[in-house]
């Protein structure tokens, strides 16, 4: 929950490859540990038919409302998003990458974007955890 006065938030208009989507960019900027969340608020993302939230590719998981996950747009482990760069340089364009690749990966099922090291989505982690080193069920 955010506390009054310690996010700002930014709603506006991106396009994907095809599509335009309303998002909503939220940075509580006075916490130095936190980043840029991404959603997308219409039309929301959605799994592929057949699956589940958990297995959209690069999202920061809600395990309590998987619809209001946000956009996994950078490794915060690796340095690649700082509190001196504009949101507008970096987290816009970046969500509007993700936007394509997400477009994109609905129709082949193939995500095309760059990858941080590690799983692709939640559903792909909880599926290596349930896997024996031989590729069988454990």
């Amino acid at each position: 929950m955010l506390e009054e006065g310690r996010a700002i938030a930014w709603i506006g208009p991106l396009r994907g490859f095809q599509m335009k989507y309303e998002v909503a960019v939220i940075w509580e900027w006075q916490n130095p540990k936190a980043v840029p969340l991404v959603h997308v608020l219409d039309p929301p993302i959605e799994p592929r038919p057949g699956t589940d939230f958990i297995d959209l590719p690069h999202l920061n998981y809600d395990h309590h409302t998987p619809e209001d996950s946000a956009l996994c747009l950078f490794d915060p482990d690796a340095g690649e998003w700082d509190s001196t760069m504009l949101i507008a340089d970096r987290i816009v364009p970046w969500a509007s990458e993700w936007l394509h690749f997400y477009e994109i990966w609905h129709l082949d099922g193939v995500w095309r974007g760059s990858n941080a090291p590690g799983p692709i989505s939640v559903g792909e982690i909880l599926r290596q955890r349930h896997e024996a080193p031989d590729g069988t069920r454990a």
